[in-house]
């Protein structure tokens, strides 16, 4: 792991922490909805394929607001870049291995 990784891992933490306390403090603000999230994602510029990957394996679930059969999904911001930055360290302990 060079610095450039060891500076991006850190910064992702710092990133997941103040999501973290955002959604403990102010809870509507963490989530957003399944047809807005594709923004999001290119505001924070964020791969959308790799969301996708993180979405179908299952690490990241919306979940429904309401009871009714067509309440709409949300995601929170907060568990998508948690499972981002752990799939980024799960990449750079992979490199690491195979060398």
């Amino acid at each position: 792991m060079d610095i450039q990784e060891l500076n991006t891992v850190i910064a992702d933490f710092v990133q997941v922490g103040y999501m973290q306390a955002v959604k403990a403090y102010e809870p509507p603000q963490d989530f957003v909805r399944v047809s807005e999230v594709k923004q999001w994602l290119k505001m924070m510029r964020i791969d959308i394929k790799r969301f996708n990957r993180l979405v179908s394996e299952g690490v990241i679930r919306a979940t429904r607001k309401g009871t009714g059969r067509n309440s709409p999904l949300y995601y929170s911001k907060a568990e998508i870049k948690q499972a981002l930055s752990m799939a980024n360290i799960a990449g750079i302990v992979a490199r690491e291995t195979i060398k």
